[in-house]
């Protein structure tokens, strides 16, 4: 198991990101983080590369009978992903309409709930680091990219501690550079390079986006 935890995992991609060529040609960066696990990652990452850590809300959606499994994804701008697979695991246009509007609804929620009064970040013209704890089929940072690309935002950087080798190569096209520390093979779940992977919750995502903006 590479990493403590989440904090561990985020000072390790900080090391890695400060040096990276892309981002040494820009100002300090905004940093989003994909909650809610991506949130105590990205927090040493934006700390260490003078950023501003925000969060960008997407979620997967998951397949009939198995949430657990991606079959795509939405992003809080309005933006849908689905997999190439989706069709095949029964996710017909009726499911994926209720399961979208489902989403999007948890993802207004988290909004309020997280950045009460400031509501999604202006990303256009800005350089963005997007963080979160795994990539596991790819889906979230993928909608998350395509999000950010729609919006104008860039160079753009996605990074996470570990990762399904095909998964992060999905990434590529879609951002500047892709950092994945650790890509095991076979890879069987992000949990598995944690020594500690207990859940975050909302209290906590909530209290470390109110430290970074007191600069704690």
């Amino acid at each position: 198991m590479p990493f403590l935890d989440r904090a561990a995992a985020g000072n390790a991609l900080a090391e890695t990101l400060a040096s990276h060529t892309v981002l040494a040609q820009c100002g300090p960066p905004l940093v989003l983080a994909i909650p809610r696990g991506g949130v105590p990652v990205a927090m040493p990452i934006a700390r260490h590369l003078n950023g501003t850590l925000d969060v960008l809300l997407a979620h997967k959606l998951g397949a009939p009978h198995q949430s657990e499994l991606a079959v795509g994804a939405v992003d809080e701008f309005g933006g849908i992903f689905l997999a190439d697979h989706a069709l095949s695991l029964g996710a017909t246009g009726t499911y994926l309409a209720r399961e979208t509007a489902r989403q999007r609804a948890l993802l207004q929620q988290r909004r309020q709930a997280y950045t009460p009064g400031r509501g999604a970040p202006q990303v256009a013209g800005l350089p963005v680091v997007v963080v979160d704890d795994g990539i596991a089929t790819g889906a979230t940072m993928i909608a998350a990219l395509r999000a950010l690309r729609r919006l104008g935002a860039g160079p753009l950087v996605a990074c996470a501690p570990v990762g399904a080798r095909d998964a992060v190569a999905r990434l590529a096209p879609l951002a500047d550079a892709v950092v994945c520390l650790e890509l095991p093979e076979p890879f069987y779940a992000v949990s598995i390079a944690y020594s500690d992977f207990a859940q975050t919750d909302d209290a906590t995502v909530i209290a470390l986006l109110r430290m970074a903006e007191d600069g704690l």
